[in-house]
């Protein structure tokens, strides 16, 4: 397998609870014998002390059928490693705290255990529903190391305006295959190895994941919306909204600009 992009400027994550990282079921590479999938789940947190708690315990399916999750924390706040105690929970503190960053370090960790066939990247404010893990292992079926897609994601909150971003960002998911990181993507290890590993990089990293999969594979879309608040929305629905275009857009023509200047 591919290391990550620059992986070596980062360091493996150290673990919380008194469990080496190779410990459990040993999927290796016998893919006929494979009974279920393997998840591997990153949660980069800054700021989300209070919330995580919840994020956690909707993830408790994942560390119960022995799947690894990972808790990368910007902020290096004891609550946050006290809330990681549980089976298959693992801590890892992040000095930078850039969320890309974070994420990158504890996917690196997860691919060193060498027990993960899919990874999921779940944000400290989602809550998955108790279906999710059903719902991808149904979906994926046995090549479920070579998908990848999202889950949607459903705003709490009631008003009318919030059901029309939903749509409007599932849309863009479907039509363009570029979900973004908070409808819940996953990829499978070995397309991730295929497109050269994620992205190193401090923020994006969820729009340069997708341009580069979709380029070798559809997205799966699953039908298992994951639960975010409306705060991302704090300063008006449409001003945030645009706001999100203007940068997706922007980071899309600097990097086709980079591209052309390279290949000249």
């Amino acid at each position: 397998m591919k290391p990550l992009n620059g992986a070596s400027a980062k360091s493996v994550p150290e673990i919380a609870a008194g469990e080496s990282p190779t410990n459990g079921v040993f999927v290796g590479r016998d893919r006929a014998n494979l009974r279920t999938v393997r998840f591997g789940i990153v949660v980069p947190c800054r700021g989300d002390q209070a919330i995580l708690p919840l994020c956690l315990e909707s993830l408790r399916p994942f560390s119960h059928a022995g799947d690894r999750i990972i808790v990368v924390d910007g902020d290096s706040d004891p609550t946050v490693k006290s809330a990681t105690l549980a089976r298959n929970m693992f801590y890892r503190a992040d000095a930078d705290g850039r969320r890309g960053f974070a994420i990158a370090a504890g996917v690196q960790w997860l691919l060193s255990t060498n027990v993960i066939d899919v990874l999921l990247i779940c944000h400290a404010d989602m809550q998955l529903s108790p279906c999710t893990r059903e719902s991808l292992v149904n979906a994926l079926g046995p090549d479920a190391w070579r998908e990848w897609g999202w889950l949607g994601h459903r705003i709490d909150d009631h008003r009318l305006k919030f059901r029309i971003v939903e749509r409007g960002n599932r849309f863009r998911a479907v039509a363009l295959k570029m979900p973004y990181g908070d409808q819940g993507m996953f990829v499978g290890v070995e397309l991730l190895s295929e497109i050269g590993g994620w992205p190193l990089q401090p923020r994006m990293e969820d729009v340069e994941l997708s341009l580069r999969l979709r380029r070798v594979k559809k997205p799966t879309p699953i039908d298992a919306p994951v639960t975010i608040g409306s705060r991302h929305w704090a300063r008006g629905v449409c001003r945030s909204t645009v706001r999100n275009w203007c940068f997706a857009a922007g980071y899309i023509f600097k990097r086709r600009t980079s591209t052309r200047e390279i290949a000249r």
